[in-house]
């Protein structure tokens, strides 16, 4: 047997190996514990959120985001949020008033359903929020009834970039294992993937 025969033999079967227990029906599984889930969380805090609404402005910022939990099609955590230069808006015989409020901080619980588009390539994140507990310059909770409502039922986007190819070199052919995200799902204790793969060749120039 040829070196380079034995060379892309070997290569071949440890992909055979590592991939073959996570292969069904064509695609690939990836399953992300929950505790990789909660550092990625984390490295992405703190993180601003896009508030558009009629009824209040300001800077509005993800602070903290602890206690995930990953169930069958849903995530749990607690959140830490805060707004900054909040303002009310109302309308007054057709003119616009914007009532400054200050500040608040809040901390809830919340539980959201996940969803995936595969067509856009985009994880959508839908939380439902409870068990509120607000601090700041309204102590009626108004303010934060007002930001739990920028959250509460909106569907939010988490855009899926593409995933770095598998390559190998051997017997003077590049294979390369491109995969696709098929589908995301929330199971019990991790975040499974699904991939299809697609795999090509040529010839390495000499």
């Amino acid at each position: 047997m040829s070196r380079k025969f034995f060379t892309l033999f070997l290569t071949f079967a440890l992909l055979f190996v590592f991939l073959r227990p996570v292969i069904a029906d064509d695609n690939i599984t990836l399953n992300l514990p929950e505790k990789v889930i909660a550092q990625a969380i984390t490295a992405m805090l703190p993180f601003k959120i896009d508030a558009h609404s009629k009824s209040i402005q300001g800077d509005i910022t993800i602070v903290n985001i602890s206690q995930l939990a990953i169930t069958d099609q849903h995530l749990a955590c607690q959140l830490h949020l805060a707004g900054n230069n909040l303002a009310f808006l109302t309308e007054i015989a057709g003119h616009e008033i914007k009532l400054k409020v200050g500040s608040v901080e809040i901390d809830f619980k919340a539980s959201a359903a996940v969803g995936f588009d595969v067509a856009k390539q985009t994880l959508y994140v839908k939380p439902v929020v409870n068990d509120v507990t607000a601090t700041g310059d309204d102590n009626n909770g108004e303010i934060g009834q007002a930001l739990i409502a920028l959250l509460n039922g909106r569907e939010f986007p988490v855009s899926m970039q593409e995933l770095d190819p598998l390559i190998a070199n051997a017997g003077g052919k590049t294979v390369t294992i491109k995969t696709k995200i098929v589908n995301i799902q929330a199971k019990q204790d991790l975040l499974q993937l699904k991939l299809a793969p697609s795999v090509t060749s040529r010839t390495q120039k000499k």
